[in-house]
């Protein structure tokens, strides 16, 4: 039976022009509005590298290497720079998506009538302010599905100054620290100052605070910082008061109200020692303390090989400008005056040679000499170095 070529060129002809058509409509995708009904997270289960795993999106399964196993991966809400996949209808001819008025990329190879793969970049806006609306345009509509983006963790790069008393503002730098709710040094919660940014966080150093790491918590979470806050025990060869009075010192005085746990101005710690010279009568009061070892020796300086004592002293915003002194061993004749700054601590350190250079020291003691009372005055951190 010879074959006529030509009819069968022809029947195969019209064949393709019929089913082209047919075909390129399936692939136009639905023509009616876009819906969305959930949005999932995508996540790698299995450490197969370099191998893809194709699974259907609306499914609940998902494969694991081993097994397959029954999740729901829905949310409600989503974190930058992660992927997710759009489940709807009609999303084939989608030509944008924005969230929260922001425009994000999408790659059309990844979309279906079906679904949308997509990450959320790293610049779309957060916060308690914004809409938390997706929104995709599609060529026959415009849907609007809530979902919320969430606040990345925070991170501390650092924070300045490295220590300070109770009061001081110190400033913490990092990224993601805006909105943040808490910042606690330890347990012991500061006071935030103004309004925290992205990149800046301001707060109080409470009262209490010797060394501690600072934690600051946002609706992204909770970060601790690397490095501990706090201001550094002085390294005395033999200390006088540091929170509280040394072993064989005793503390006394004169003309004044002391007060040696004072909890007001702590430089470190929790106490300082609070000095008020209000006698009228003796505009010279004072606190005194004094040594005596077990066997009634005073303080050794040749042994222990000290050169200079060192103390901390604040003055309330009334007092600057005012004048203590210091002498030793009762020796009034032999004094080193010191200038009071109101609402801070000053650092002192006199070297022992400017008291004669005692070789053994019974009594150390600081009076007022500003020439008027009252005068109050705080002193922290005193030792021999």
């Amino acid at each position: 039976m010879k074959t006529n070529w030509k009819i069968f060129t022809l029947i195969l002809s019209l064949t393709a022009i019929l089913v082209i058509p047919a075909c390129k409509k399936d692939n136009q995708g639905g023509t009616s509005a876009p819906t969305v009904t959930r949005v999932r997270l995508l996540s790698k289960l299995d450490t197969v590298r370099d191998v893809i795993h194709r699974i259907n999106l609306d499914s609940i399964n998902v494969y694991d290497q081993s097994r397959l196993r029954a999740i729901d991966s829905t949310v409600t809400a989503g974190r930058l720079n992660t992927q997710y996949g759009i489940i709807g209808t009609n999303l084939l001819t989608t030509k944008s998506m924005s969230f929260n008025g922001v425009s994000i990329y999408f790659n059309p190879g990844l979309v279906t009538d079906n679904s949308i793969i997509f990450t959320i970049p790293v610049n779309i806006p957060y916060g308690p302010t914004q809409s938390n609306q997706l929104v995709i345009v599609t060529q026959y509509g415009t849907v609007t599905y809530s979902f919320i983006i969430l606040q990345p963790p925070p991170v501390i790069t650092s924070f300045t100054p490295l220590s300070g008393a109770a009061g001081a503002i110190v400033t913490i730098t990092g990224t993601a620290l805006d909105n943040a709710t808490i910042v606690r040094f330890d347990s012991n919660p500061g006071q935030i100052i103004g309004t925290p940014t992205a990149t800046e966080i301001k707060v109080k150093v409470p009262a209490g605070v010797v060394k501690a790491n600072i934690f600051v918590t946002t609706p992204g979470g909770t970060v601790k910082s690397a490095d501990s806050f706090g201001i550094p025990a002085p390294v005395f060869k033999a200390l006088v008061y540091d929170e509280k009075f040394a072993t064989n010192w005793t503390f006394g005085g004169y003309g004044t109200t002391r007060d040696a746990v004072n909890a007001e101005h702590p430089k470190r710690g929790l106490y300082a020692i609070k000095t008020i010279a209000n006698d009228a009568t003796n505009i010279y009061g004072g606190f005194t303390v004094g040594y005596k070892d077990a066997v009634g020796n005073g303080l050794d300086v040749i042994k222990l090989g000290i050169t200079s004592i060192k103390f901390s002293v604040y003055g309330d915003l009334n007092t600057d400008t005012k004048t203590i002194q210091m002498y030793i061993n009762s020796n009034y004749s032999v004094a080193v005056q010191v200038k009071i700054v109101g609402g801070v601590y000053t650092d002192i350190t006199i070297p022992l040679s400017s008291f004669n250079n005692p070789a053994v020291i019974t009594e150390i003691a600081i009076q007022n000499v500003s020439g008027s009372v009252p005068l109050t005055w705080y002193i922290d951190d005193i030792g021999f170095m």
